[in-house]
């Protein structure tokens, strides 16, 4: 069944609670006390997640343990499957390998995979709909397989990648300078030709900033320039350095400056007023 908003939490006496729901704006800031899965079946949204924002659509998968702060935005018109667990439901595979998941919070599937967890998140779907008996040991059963092919991808990406040695940063940071205004953490990833999750600690280690971090604030340097030396409305600079929600720009760009956007162009034309009278 189809929710038009986003699902009500798990009941305390669950161990599960499987949804699917759509939604054109996403979820805000938010946090549980159980683990969460969440998959996009249509449409796109950008995950945000400890200050990193990731382009998630089908085929990418977010995992978030319990007490993680997360958020998205969406994109388009957009479809989540949403499973939500107790830590006591979780496989033996997930608690012996759990340092590994906790540094992947989203997972970019391999086109070859995606099709075998799409079918193992919809068997998990029809049996909590139908909880017919032992329909909690068959999804502890599918969560196996779940998180087993999970660590098959995060080998695979490990094992295939370039070393990070032969990679030119100059080239990706003029690559988004170009592009400010489309760009996105996964286009540059792509563009690289790297895997996203390998490719973002690669720029983190090499650049010394967060790839989601640099860009937001490349965006918000471009959006300070275009309030102090033009007259353009602050809706108009938002989608003209690449944001698509105001709501998120005006929160950001307070933390990285201090202020509001309204504020800072108040203070700046202050300044410049008083630099034209001398």
């Amino acid at each position: 069944m189809i929710s038009n908003s986003p699902p009500i939490y798990m009941e305390s006496d669950k161990h599960i609670a499987v949804s699917r729901y759509k939604t054109s704006y996403g979820m805000n800031l938010h946090t549980h006390s159980y683990f969460e899965i969440e998959y996009a079946t249509t449409g796109k949204c950008s995950q945000i997640f400890k200050n990193d924002s990731y382009e998630f659509g089908r085929g990418d998968l977010a995992i978030f343990e319990p007490n993680s702060r997360h958020e998205f935005y969406a994109l388009s018109e957009l479809e989540i499957l949403r499973i939500v667990i107790k830590p006591e439901m979780l496989p033996k595979i997930y608690y012996d390998n759990q340092d590994a998941f906790d540094m992947m919070h989203i997972y970019h599937l391999p086109p070859n995979e995606v099709r075998r967890v799409e079918n193992i998140l919809i068997e998990i779907e029809k049996e909590y709909n139908s909880q017919n008996d032992y329909y909690l040991e068959v999804i502890r059963g599918c969560l196996e397989v779940f998180f087993a092919i999970l660590m098959r991808v995060k080998d695979t990406v490990e094992q295939t990648v370039q070393k990070d040695s032969l990679i030119d940063f100059k080239v990706f940071l003029t690559y988004i300078e170009n592009n400010l205004t489309t760009v996105t953490p996964s286009s540059v990833a792509a563009y690289s030709g790297y895997n996203f999750p390998y490719f973002s600690k690669l720029f983190k280690k090499n650049v010394g900033t967060n790839l989601s971090e640099y860009i937001n604030n490349k965006k918000l340097e471009r959006a300070a320039k275009l309030l102090t030396d033009t007259s353009k409305g602050i809706e108009e600079i938002v989608y003209e350095v690449g944001f698509n929600h105001k709501s998120y720009f005006h929160r950001i760009f307070k933390r990285y400056y201090g202020v509001t956007p309204e504020e800072f162009r108040k203070s700046n034309s202050r300044q410049k007023s008083i630099l034209n009278k001398q």
